[in-house]
């Protein structure tokens, strides 16, 4: 991918409040992929200590349609689903990676995993957008 295009996806996470927010940190972008972290933190804790499944969500939801965007252009999600395997709890950062499935002219459908500080798979996902 051009460096370019690289900026611009690094400009919008610099500059939106929700993944500022977060603490959304982006670490590698390429052509149909994208892998960002963010703190654990007490502010993002469901009442039982764990990290809220709508973080996880939102986390995946936000590094796929990164990855989708990274052949240019913008998306919006159409669809996602989540499988929440383990408690994200007692670690420093939790980890996503997303990678392109189908990467059409105007759908792209990308598959998350999230992995905790010691890359122990967490959740897994499926995202759906449509391409601008």
């Amino acid at each position: 991918m051009d460096q370019k295009e690289r900026e611009r996806l690094e400009k919008i996470v610099a500059q939106n409040e929700y993944m500022k927010y977060l603490g959304l940190e982006l670490l590698d972008v390429d052509l149909g992929y994208a892998r960002a972290r963010i703190p654990y933190s007490h502010k993002l804790l469901n009442p039982y200590g764990y990290l809220h499944g709508g973080v996880l969500f939102s986390l995946a939801d936000i590094v796929a349609g990164l990855a989708a965007c990274t052949y240019g252009g913008n998306s919006v999600t159409i669809d996602g689903s989540m499988n929440y395997a383990r408690p994200a709890m007692n670690t420093k950062d939790i980890i996503c990676e997303a990678r392109e499935v189908r990467q059409g002219k105007h759908v792209a459908v990308y598959r998350v995993e999230i992995l905790n500080d010691e890359r122990l798979l967490l959740d897994t996902g499926t995202f759906t957008f449509f391409m601008m």
